[in-house]
């Protein structure tokens, strides 16, 4: 019997982020890694994701940055890209390198709190990808 294939979940900087400021417990960031740890979604990641995180966590909670490497564990990371998609334009040369690796990889989702700057991309697709915050992923998405 076949097993059923697993979406493939990009998580910006700030998902990861929030999930290690909230000690893994009580925000959908958190929820989001529970749900990745029961291999119900395969969860993704990209060098300048990570470089992003380390740097946010050094500078506003250093004292968790030994979990960092817990954290990924178990996430695939991959290799940045960045390409030209008029959807993209409005966002910065960073945003952009990342949204744009989720969609050159063909992430089913791409998974970010950052509303303010992505508040125009929320709920749609570009290409295979769509994109949510945390809590739209957690109550409406189906990871199956």
């Amino acid at each position: 019997m076949a097993h059923p294939k697993k979406i493939k979940v990009f998580l910006d900087s700030n998902v990861w982020f929030s999930a290690l400021y909230t000690d893994l417990k009580g925000s959908y960031p958190s929820l989001i890694l529970r749900l990745a740890q029961e291999e119900l979604f395969e969860l993704y990641f990209s060098t300048l994701v990570e470089l992003e995180l380390r740097y946010n966590v050094q500078k506003k909670i250093p004292a968790k940055e030994k979990k960092i490497d817990i954290l990924l564990k178990g996430a695939k990371r991959l290799v940045d890209v960045r390409f030209d998609l008029e959807p993209l334009n409005k966002l910065s040369e960073k945003d952009q390198i990342i949204i744009s690796t989720a969609i050159y990889h063909q992430m089913d989702v791409f998974i970010t709190g950052n509303i303010r700057d992505f508040s125009y991309l929320l709920g749609k697709k570009i290409g295979k990808t769509l994109i949510l915050t945390p809590k739209d992923f957690c109550l409406n998405y189906k990871t199956k």
